[in-house]
């Protein structure tokens, strides 16, 4: 299993995964030219893609879909509230609807979701399996929970938020009600938060950790770097870790 992130940050998210010959991806929150040229440089067009899985209808998710939509046949999966959203967005794709804790088969990729907190449409995460291999995918979400927590045991690969600094977010300006909701259940991980999320899933067989949606007003890529490699060298000092930028395409991991 294959996974290479187009981008990732508070303006825009799209990665890409692969397991043998299929190949998903998750998300579609940069502009369509983006997303082909990113793909292209992953030896990949969009005709290659079996499905696309979306998170939330937010615009840094799904911004572009809709060009997507009117060039290409879309396969898309989400949950079930979020269907009707996104049919106003992509009329022509073939919709399919998932839910927690049941699984879909995509070629070779067996996809889990799981519930989130985010202040969105029934938003998920997703776990993926293939060859005996899991990638835990976590990205929007306020609190990880027990039960997310358990959904995500045993993954081998984890691209998870590590979105804002706390100082840097209290510093920003930024109104406080807009703090408020950043911080809170239904808001995002914080660069703390999500060590506390990989201190919890650490184990023997974890090899990548993969930062995400870093924002680019309250937080920095070393300073989640440096967040995250502090707890890896306490709990899991094998693990690789990477960091998801917004501009340049993280290039496969293989997991």
């Amino acid at each position: 299993m294959r996974i290479s992130v187009l981008a990732s940050s508070s303006r825009g998210n799209a990665s890409v995964i692969c397991n043998g010959d299929t190949f998903v991806m998750v998300d579609a929150g940069i502009s369509a030219r983006r997303i082909c040229k990113g793909l292209d440089e992953c030896g990949l067009g969009m005709e290659q893609v079996s499905g696309i899985f979306i998170t939330h209808e937010h615009t840094d998710h799904i911004g572009g879909l809709g060009t997507l939509d009117r060039k290409h046949e879309l396969t898309l999966y989400c949950s079930r509230y979020l269907r009707s959203e996104l049919r106003v967005v992509a009329p022509r794709a073939t919709l399919n609807y998932v839910e927690p804790g049941g699984r879909v088969q995509v070629g070779e990729v067996t996809v889990t979701p799981l519930g989130v907190s985010h202040d969105a449409v029934d938003p998920l995460g997703y776990v993926f399996e293939g060859d005996g291999v899991k990638l835990g995918y976590v990205t929007d979400t306020g609190r990880c929970t027990r039960t997310m927590l358990a959904a995500l045991e045993g993954v081998h690969a984890l691209y998870l938020e590590s979105n804002y600094d706390e100082e840097m977010l209290h510093d920003s300006g930024r109104p406080y009600s807009l703090i408020e909701r950043i911080e809170g259940v239904a808001g995002h991980l914080s660069n703390k938060q999500a060590g506390e999320v990989v201190r919890a899933l650490a184990h023997s067989g974890l090899r990548h950790v993969i930062l995400a949606h870093i924002s680019p007003e309250c937080n920095t890529p070393s300073c989640a770097e440096h967040s995250m490699q502090s707890v890896l060298e306490e709990v899991a000092p094998m693990v690789q870790l990477h960091v998801a930028g917004q501009f340049d395409r993280l290039p496969w991991i293989e997991i």
